[in-house]
């Protein structure tokens, strides 16, 4: 080839690399300005190509990752598995820098030889949030449905339009209808075609836009208490109405039921004599007075039934020691154990795991064996609740529903356990005041309420109080391998003061001098030395003959004044008669006699 021919041929070549020169720089541009990230690699695992995008993902310039190794910059690219492979890899998901991305990765060829790999990272980061959102939703809903499947009272949601839209199995339960039987369906229909006898409170809330209540009857014959409550938009407009039905049929029978227990309790009463010699023989009874006696000996009577019993009284009256003799005297002495649980001195978030137990891995920190609740523990024999006014109303409800199919759930089980527990609570409030405050369920009240007993304070009393005294003296003198008592001064006193913490207020006190006190005797004054401020509560002034006069004189002032005592301490003049020991009509006559006043 002559000099001629290589010019011309030089010039010829020249457009064409300028060319190539030009779509190189275009490709890099458009390489550069791409909204995904891109790298490749060499055959060796270099970083040959590094763009704007894979800058900003990996938080590095260009310049300071070419020519670095791929796995030093980039760990999990995947690019070099790609080289070992030679197959692409599409829709692989990367973390990085708190964001996400999904990668597509493929071999490099020039003439059939692998020469390197290429990545894209297109940041999904905004579609994953929007995903977690997505299955969060799920998941509250599924929760919102558990909750209102799981609801003891019928549910019922309807839409603006009046058409049911939602109902629980509850409702199904109590109205007897299947949940299609409501849906889409207007709710006006029901009531004409005779589904509810009287007009519905849905209905009425939905068109007077306010929270409605009324009893609704089925035409099963089932009575319910329904609340309809609206639910508004922003813009103030009705758009659901939720409805909540309460079975109180079920009420009514139960307060049939405890109509029947008070007939019942009578017939208990006429038999009490039968069980006189048997509660005598008790020697951990201490009991004179005639009001206390009855109401052991009607427990001694229950205890032989598997009615449900409520024992009612200030603390430390001996609540748990009754429960206690009446499992000891039933049947369930042989077959099961007497389990206690105090519902006011447990956490509220403990309350459920103690009564129903949980199976293994139920929560954080449970035990890996799982643990039987108090229910099971009590299985054939007898749970006393102590202050179960205490019960939280959540936790109220499912014991309501033990009550009713004698059956336990544990936390976290799906199977169900059956159970066979006699019931005796106690507390120390006026349940039927927290039924009336809301504070208290009504239906699990009369549950409870069966048969109800109540123990009167230590002051009304006060004949129970020496013979308790001298009782729980032996005891800790037994105990302590002593031999100590009280003066006759100090026993007055004792019998005389008000004991506002009633017999857990003597044992307490007892205990303490049978330990502390130095002396055999034990004074008043040594009692107040120990904290224990014991004074007598009669301050009325005793019966008193403070002149010479005839017996006659002095029988007729003695009387006088007696029954002025026993009428300022009585309510009634039969109850002063009963104290007394005389007939209604003698205090009449007397009070008339020696002109007493007497309000009531």
């Amino acid at each position: 080839m002559d000099i001629k021919h290589s010019i011309n041929s030089g010039f010829q070549e020249q457009p064409l690399v300028e060319e190539l020169k030009q779509e190189n720089k275009r490709l890099r541009l458009i390489i550069e300005n791409a909204h995904n990230g891109i790298f490749a690699i060499d055959s060796v695992g270099k970083i040959i190509l590094f763009n704007t995008a894979a800058e900003r993902l990996i938080d590095l310039k260009a310049e300071e990752v070419l020519g670095e190794k791929i796995q030093e910059v980039v760990p999990n690219s995947g690019l070099l598995r790609v080289l070992e492979t030679s197959q692409s890899e599409y829709g692989q998901k990367v973390e990085s820098n708190g964001k996400v991305y999904v990668s597509n990765r493929s071999p490099l060829y020039d003439q059939k030889k692998l020469v390197g790999a290429v990545a894209v990272f297109q940041d999904i980061t905004e579609l994953e949030n929007v995903s977690s959102e997505l299955k969060s939703v799920k998941r509250l809903n599924m929760e919102l449905d558990a909750i209102i499947d799981s609801s003891y009272d019928g549910l019922l949601v309807i839409d603006e339009k009046g058409n049911g839209i939602r109902s629980n199995a509850s409702h199904e339960r109590i109205s007897g209808l299947a949940e299609d039987y409501f849906l889409n369906k207007n709710i006006e229909d029901f009531f004409d075609r005779g589904i509810f006898q009287y007009q519905s409170v849905t209905i009425r809330a939905l068109k007077e836009k306010c929270r409605v209540t009324g009893i609704q009857v089925f035409n099963s014959g089932k009575e319910v208490l329904a609340t309809a409550s609206p639910v508004f938009d922003n813009d103030g407009k009705v758009i659901r109405v939720v409805t909540n039905i309460r079975d109180i049929t079920e009420l009514n029978c139960l307060r049939e039921e405890l109509a029947k227990t008070k007939a019942l309790s009578a017939k208990y009463h006429s038999e009490l004599s039968k069980l006189k010699e048997e509660i005598k023989e008790d020697n951990k009874i201490i009991i004179k007075n005639n009001r206390v006696r009855g109401i052991y000996e009607l427990a001694g009577r229950v205890a032989q039934s598997e009615a449900t019993v409520l024992i009612l009284g200030e603390s430390g009256v001996g609540k748990e020691g009754l429960a206690k003799i009446m499992h000891k005297k039933s049947s369930r002495n042989n077959t099961g154990k007497f389990i206690k649980i105090n519902c006011g001195a447990i956490p509220e978030n403990l309350l459920e795991s103690e009564f129903f137990g949980y199976e293994p891995g139920s929560f954080t920190g449970a035990s890996k064996d799982g643990k039987k609740g108090l229910f099971e523990l009590a299985h054939r024999g007898t749970l006393f609740l102590d202050e179960v006014g205490e019960m939280p109303l959540s936790l109220q409800v499912k014991f309501l529903r033990v009550l009713q199919e004698q059956e336990i759930y544990r936390i976290g089980g799906t199977s169900p356990i059956k159970i066979d527990v006699r019931i005796v609570a106690a507390s120390n409030n006026n349940l039927l005041d927290k039924v009336k405050k809301g504070l208290f369920r009504e239906d699990l009240f009369y549950r409870l309420n069966v048969v109800p007993l109540e123990l009167p304070p230590l002051r009304e009393r006060n004949e129970d109080i020496l013979p308790l005294i001298l009782h729980f003296t032996d005891i800790y003198n037994k105990k302590y391998k002593s031999n100590k008592s009280f003066s006759a001064k100090t026993l007055n006193i004792m019998q005389s003061y008000h004991w506002p913490g009633n017999v857990r207020e003597i044992i307490n006190i007892i205990e303490r001098l049978i330990v502390t006190s130095q002396e055999k005797i034990i004074d008043i004054d040594q009692i107040n030395q120990e904290g224990a401020t014991i004074q007598s509560k009669n301050n009325s002034p005793s019966i008193k003959v403070n002149d010479l006069m005839s017996i006659k004189e002095a029988r007729q002032e003695v009387e006088k004044q007696l029954i002025a005592k026993a009428l300022k301490k009585n309510k009634s003049i039969r109850s002063a008669a009963t104290a007394l020991g005389v007939s209604h009509s003698t205090i009449i006559q007397k009070i008339a006699l020696y002109k007493l006043k007497h309000e009531g």
